[in-house]
């Protein structure tokens, strides 16, 4: 037996299974449990003939049907034995977004349907995390999922769409704000069910999705609905081509000087050799409009404080026209 992932001491895992059943029974009278589990439609009729006004007092005397008891029990299960605090708490999630609305919050709402053990407690917390809540909300909410096309989706909505339609959504920085947009649109795939797919399917690590949606999620400013219009709106006028290719094709540009030269000595002859990794990482950040930290230059480490000032510094140095040639010398042959 293992409770997210630890050996537990056998009493500890019947009294935090006993506790997390007895919320499951209170949770499963709110509208829309009958959707999370089929013995939901079978507690009603009992729990009807035993309301007051308090409602059945599920800890105190657990459902009369053993069969009935016996399912809730086993939901119960499959979330103490996830494999993590992470899954346990996506498991739990869906249960505790029916906390109804009362003076208390739905913290004290659901502390006051059972007994809070350190085990629940931490993960009734983590099932309530903003990031986790917004997740929840794109994987469920009517026209949530859509046939979406991942390779049109960016790494980063760009700077434009960003002020037009996202700026003020979230208190934390421009570019994490522009990186959550992206994700949040790759969680409208149908097969994207968690923060880590999203990130790959846009061909960035995995923890960089679940640092991301943790950080800006709590920052938010607006709700869900408003924030996926945003979202929705700023896709659909960022340019449509495929990113991946894009990001490809910048990356194969590494170890190729013919369109640097061409480009150095129509715009700018005095740019030095050094500086060829810095016009990569522009067309990466700006044309296929990907992440900085994962430009090909940086050949798949972290860029040091040092890397980023230099590539700013050249990248601030730049002019219109020059922008402009740097941005089509990428299609130009290599």
């Amino acid at each position: 037996m293992a409770v997210l992932g630890q050996a537990p001491k056998p009493v500890a895992y019947l009294t935090d299974l006993r506790h997390l059943t007895t919320l499951l029974l209170h949770l499963a009278g709110q509208s829309g449990a009958p959707q999370l589990a089929p013995w939901v439609s079978n507690l009603a009729e009992e729990a009807d003939a035993r309301s007051g006004e308090r409602g059945p007092r599920w800890g105190l005397r657990p459902p009369e049907q053993p069969g009935l008891r016996a399912e809730a029990l086993a939901t119960a299960d499959g979330i103490l034995t996830a494999p993590d605090i992470d899954t346990a708490a996506a498991r739990l999630t869906p249960w505790t977004e029916l906390t109804p609305t009362t003076n208390d919050g739905p913290l004290g709402w659901l502390a006051d349907r059972t007994v809070m053990t350190p085990t629940l407690t931490r993960l009734v917390m983590a099932a309530r995390a903003p990031h986790r809540r917004l997740s929840h909300h794109l994987d469920t909410h009517p026209g949530g999922r859509m046939p979406i096309n991942l390779n049109l989706v960016p790494q980063v909505i760009p700077h434009d769409q960003y002020l037009e339609h996202l700026h003020g959504a979230s208190t934390s920085s421009e570019d994490t704000v522009r990186l959550f947009a992206s994700l949040s649109l790759a969680r409208l795939h149908p097969d994207v069910r968690s923060w880590t797919a999203a990130a790959e399917a846009l061909d960035m690590p995995g923890p960089m999705g679940v640092r991301c949606a943790r950080a800006c999620s709590a920052t938010m400013l607006i709700s869900a609905d408003e924030w996926k219009s945003k979202i929705w709106r700023a896709g659909e006028e960022t340019d449509r081509r495929d990113y991946r290719a894009t990001e490809a094709e910048v990356a194969r540009r590494l170890n190729s000087w013919r369109w640097f030269e061409e480009w150095r000595r129509h715009c700018r002859p005095t740019t030095r050799d050094s500086s060829q990794p810095y016009a990569i990482t522009w067309q990466w950040v700006h044309v296929a409009h990907a992440n900085l930290d994962l430009s090909p230059v940086w050949r798949r480490r972290r860029p040091t404080a040092k890397d980023r000032a230099c590539y700013r510094r050249f990248a601030d140095s730049l002019d219109d026209h020059q922008q402009f040639e740097l941005a089509y010398a990428l299609h130009k042959r290599a």
